[in-house]
């Protein structure tokens, strides 16, 4: 009844044998079936009365899903809501999100934080797989700067993109710093015809510390200086140098950790060593489950009571993924049929999920095998299946973060 009065469901009473004041019960003020509630046993033929409760159900459930669709997730029955799509599709994929559509990644906030804008700055190594957020939160940096040092501390942040052509050498690494400086403070910290001279650089950096300006400075998609290694075997030493002076504070965004990036590169380098680490996995519930309702609750798309399956519906395709979640609400906002939406998905999820898999060790691809139920595998190691729940491609209870990821998995040979 409490389900019937919330508008989840259509409670009808059945009356089968002539029974003594049931109108007080809680459902008697509702219309009860057979017709004009007269008990089935009361009825000459009892079948012709069976057939009248078929006949009123049948239109009672027509009435119901007019404005609903229904899906098969795990194999149980979700009911969807018809969506009132109003406006334009609020919901985003591919490219980073801007600071007011940022949610949750508050322990990795916490994390960036206390390197950053602590008294000393120090550096740090966002760590995510692909399409797990790590250029949405360099820009949420960069834009939101004052959630992460303090006015006094003077920040400057500047964010250079090494997959970008300007930054595929050393050199270009120095021209970019150099403008950024420039674009922020007004000045040019040194002349760009001195960007080879390393003692012009350095004097040009002191000064800026020696102002009370907070240098820092972010690189996304790290692992692009491995494929130029030829120009960067001593880049690490003297980037290391910059921030143990305390001329510069850094902040890396890759795929892997800055130790193994540097062992598979057969780099010997410390570089790594002055990095602390933040792992970016899933969304924290609340944040994505607050994501969808904004987008789906956008000049009211659906009620409150139709968020739930919506958002399970949700669950079962993108795991809390930020990139996946907006892509499968896309996808529903789209097409408003969650069979359609889902094929949608899985279509434009396809060559994401290819990537993330090439991404993978061979002992990481066996335990997300294992975990798809393919028989006769070996049990995977404890620490490798602890790593995928780090990066979130394992949920904590066994499954995979995604059931289009699980099949995309049984697919591979």
């Amino acid at each position: 009844m409490e389900r019937h009065e919330a508008g989840l469901a259509d409670v009808i009473p059945v009356i089968l044998r002539p029974v003594d004041n049931w109108r007080s019960a809680p459902f008697g003020q509702l219309q009860p079936l057979p017709e004009n509630g007269k008990p089935v046993t009361t009825w000459e033929n009892r079948d012709q009365a069976f057939v009248n409760i078929v006949q009123s159900i049948r239109k009672a459930a027509k009435e119901l899903t007019r404005n609903s669709v229904t899906a098969e997730p795990n194999g149980s029955m979700v009911e969807f809501p018809s969506i009132a799509r109003i406006g334009a599709n609020p919901f985003e994929f591919g490219p980073p999100v801007s600071p007011e559509r940022f949610y949750g990644r508050r322990q990795a906030i916490i994390s960036v934080k206390n390197r950053i804008g602590a008294m000393t700055a120090q550096s740090i190594n966002i760590v995510g797989l692909r399409r797990s957020g790590k250029t949405s939160l360099l820009r949420y940096i960069r834009e939101c700067t004052e959630e992460f040092c303090q006015p006094e501390q003077t920040p400057l942040i500047i964010s250079l993109d090494l997959q970008n052509a300007p930054y595929h050498a050393p050199a270009g690494i120095i021209e970019g710093l150099r403008r950024g400086v420039r674009r922020l403070t007004g000045v040019e910290p040194w002349p760009q015809e001195s960007n080879d001279d390393p003692f012009e650089v350095e004097d040009g950096l002191l000064a800026l510390r020696d102002q009370g300006y907070r240098l820092i400075v972010m690189f996304d998609e790290f692992e692009a200086l491995s494929r130029r290694l030829e120009l960067f075997q001593d880049w690490g030493e003297d980037w290391r140098a910059k921030n143990c002076a305390g001329l510069l504070t850094t902040v890396i965004a890759s795929k892997s950790p800055l130790s193994e990036i540097y062992k598979m590169s057969q780099l010997t380098s410390p570089f790594a060593n002055i990095f602390g680490t933040t792992i970016l996995g899933a969304l924290e519930d609340d944040a994505w489950h607050e994501l969808v309702q904004d987008g789906f609750g956008y000049e009211g798309a659906v009620g409150a009571k139709d968020l739930p399956p919506l958002q399970e519906w949700i669950d079962d395709l993108a795991g809390g993924f930020p990139f996946y979640v907006q892509m499968a609400a896309a996808m529903l906002w789209q097409h408003n049929d969650p069979e359609t939406a889902r094929r949608e998905f899985v279509f434009q999820a396809t060559p994401r999920f290819q990537e993330l898999w090439a991404d993978l060790t061979n002992p990481e691809q066996h335990a997300l095998r294992h975990a798809t139920g393919i028989p006769d595998l070996a049990e995977p190691d404890q620490a490798i299946i602890e790593t995928l729940q780090r990066y979130g491609l394992l949920r904590f209870d066994g499954r995979l973060f995604s059931d289009a990821f699980a099949e995309f998995i049984r697919g591979q040979r």
